[in-house]
């Protein structure tokens, strides 16, 4: 029910069975959800120790592969330099660049073989290019003099425009080799071994440039084998200073941020990082990784081969549990729900019937039959309203009875002023007659409105009620006389009490000296409502004259005068004006804290009443 006994509203809440309802629905999600987040925490820590220890494993097996692969090619040149033909001074150049050739047939990843001189000029190469170069100031040169040498990743410099010379890419600007359909720099690693003739005498250093494109290829071949189990996995190879040799366009030749491989954590033995952001994608990745460490007598360069895979493909199943858990709960709460809501409507029929009667006791009707209750509370209630029932019924006749004694007792005092005052001014001459009759008359006015008061129990009376009343006196046969204009409202009974005095007032004044002494005058009283000082509200009322003859300030205050002056709120809140077209009267005052001067609900202002006028 959306009105009680009082007349209020109340504020607008979920019925019983709609609360129970989302209660219970809400906390059966919620339960799911919370156990989706517990459950779904625990299998990523899992699966990313898993997942990771696999990435860990391939990027063991890259590294090593690295490790072998480089081991051979480092052999290679050595052996290659310990051969007769590049040892023997005196063998002619066909033979030694036969040895050359026979080795970069064995492994095309050989871009080019070179044997330099012991003055770092290149005397004879598998190709034949770049014969005659001077490259004794090149580090593989300087080294290998020495020892068997490695050099590192580099671009190719001598060979970019040796190599391939028409396919270049647009887009990176230098030579094209082997498939130009790649579109990647020429990048080489140098691998040298001194040559030494049979008495040891140092004769000249056999060096060679190995195509990176062999490392890529590795990289390629073994992504390829993991479609089947870690798909979307990629091989990243980094140099030993973290610069990214082979990976993502966007990441290679820039140098990786350490935390990028740790995940912002530290890493656990195998190298596995936990779940983190990179440089080139805004999801994130889990990753591993491993370094090469060489192989025998080879030293190694210290790369770090990386594997990862994004995190939405590495712990997909996780999201798909998160998911079947979700489900699975949504479930259980709207199954949750509609019991709720069953039994709710078992529960809330009882409790609005007994509302029902609640408002029904509230609003002084008589107590409709209570409902059985299925529960013990619901019974207490119903008990509860029926002894209220009773004691209401027992209050309200014996303040039926008191208001009765209070106003018979009342009329009685006020007919004993009356006669007193009527004897008291019978001998005083004829001046004395016209204050006993205003003064019989003011009596009269504050009887009716007690009379007014008396029906409503003294709790509020109706403003347009106690303006009839007031303006009764002065009706005539002739209609339209007096208007009023103004909202429906009810006033506590001190302020009706105050305005049946003021309207007698300006009624007697208008009668004898204002409008209402001409048959062309007129007259209105009218009333608002208007929003006061910290929420609450102020009465105003304004009594106009129109159509008399002209007034003018008495001469001297006279009892009406300062009760007009006093006003509603029994202090000076009030103005009298002697304007041109006739009187106007004003006065305002501030309902009391709490007041509700609506009559039930509120409602717009009624028509305007007219009153007849006529001397009383």
């Amino acid at each position: 029910m959306d009105l009680v006994a009082s007349g209020r509203r109340t504020p607008r809440v979920p019925r019983l069975r709609l609360a129970l309802a989302l209660g219970f629905g809400t906390l059966g999600f919620l339960a799911a959800l919370a156990l989706a987040i517990l459950v779904s925490r625990e299998a990523t820590r899992r699966l990313e120790a898993e997942v990771g220890g696999q990435l860990a494993e391939i990027a063991g097996q890259m590294a090593r592969s690295l490790d072998l692969g480089m081991f051979e090619r480092w052999r290679d040149i050595q052996i290659a330099a310990a051969s007769d033909s590049l040892r023997d001074p005196g063998a002619g150049a066909d033979a030694k660049r036969a040895v050359m050739r026979r080795l970069q047939e064995t492994y095309p990843a050989y871009s080019i073989i070179g044997l330099i001189d012991p003055d770092g000029r290149v005397a004879i190469t598998s190709i034949g290019a770049l014969e005659g170069a001077d490259v004794s100031g090149r580090a593989y040169f300087q080294e290998a003099r020495e020892r068997p040498f490695v050099g590192d990743v580099h671009p190719a410099k001598l060979l970019q425009a040796v190599l391939a010379p028409a396919a270049r890419d647009p887009a990176v600007r230098e030579p094209v080799i082997h498939e130009p359909a790649i579109h990647e720099p020429l990048r080489l690693l140098d691998l040298a071994a001194p040559v030494r003739d049979a008495g040891g005498r140092f004769v000249g250093v056999l060096a060679a440039h190995l195509d990176w494109v062999w490392a890529r290829d590795m990289a390629r071949t073994l992504e390829g084998s993991l479609r089947s189990h870690r798909g979307g996995a990629e091989i990243l190879i980094l140099a030993r200073d973290g610069t990214v040799l082979l990976g993502p366009p966007s990441l290679q030749g820039n140098r990786l941020p350490e935390t990028v491989l740790s995940g912002g954590r530290s890493l656990d033995p195998q190298g596995t990082s936990r779940v983190g952001p990179w440089p080139d994608a805004a999801a994130g990745y889990l990753s591993a990784s491993a370094r090469t460490h060489g192989e025998r007598d080879y030293p190694g360069l210290g790369w770090q081969v990386v594997v990862r895979q994004s995190a939405d493909r590495a712990l997909a199943s996780v999201a798909a549990l998160r998911w079947n858990i979700l489900a699975a709960g949504s479930a259980v709460a709207l199954a949750a729900a509609v019991l709720a809501w069953l039994l709710a409507g078992l529960i809330a029929r009882p409790l609005r019937d007994l509302a029902a009667a609640a408002g029904a006791l509230g609003r002084d009707g008589p107590l409709p039959p209570l409902p059985r209750a299925i529960v013990r509370e619901g019974a207490m209630i119903a008990d509860a309203l029926t002894g209220a029932a009773d004691e209401l019924a027992r209050r309200a006749e014996a303040q039926r009875l008191l208001i009765d004694e209070l106003n018979h007792r009342v009329k009685n005092t006020l007919a004993t002023v009356q006669s007193m005052a009527a004897q008291s001014l019978k001998d005083l001459g004829d001046g004395a007659a016209a204050g006993r009759e205003a003064f019989e008359a003011r009596l009269l006015s504050l009887s009716r409105a007690h009379d007014v008061l008396t029906r409503e129990s003294w709790l509020s009376a109706d403003l347009r009620g106690i303006a009839v009343q007031a303006l009764r006196p002065f009706q005539g046969t002739e209609a339209g006389r007096i208007a009023l204009d103004g909202p429906d409202l009810r006033l506590p009974p001190e302020m009706a009490l105050a305005l049946t005095m003021i309207l007698h007032e300006v009624c007697t004044n208008a009668v004898k000296y204002g409008a209402l002494s001409v048959p062309s005058g007129r007259a209105s009283l009218g009333w608002t409502l208007e929003a006061g000082a910290g929420g609450g509200r102020t009465l105003r009322i304004a009594w106009r004259e129109r159509g008399g003859p002209p007034v003018a300030a008495p001469s001297r205050r006279g009892f009406g005068t300062r009760l007009l002056e006093r006003g509603l709120a029994g202090r000076d809140s009030a103005a009298l004006a002697y304007e041109p077209g006739g009187l106007v009267y004003t006065a305002a005052a501030p309902l009391p804290a709490g007041f509700r001067p609506e009559p039930g609900s509120p409602r717009e202002p009624g028509p305007s009443v007219d009153i007849g006028h006529g001397a009383g």
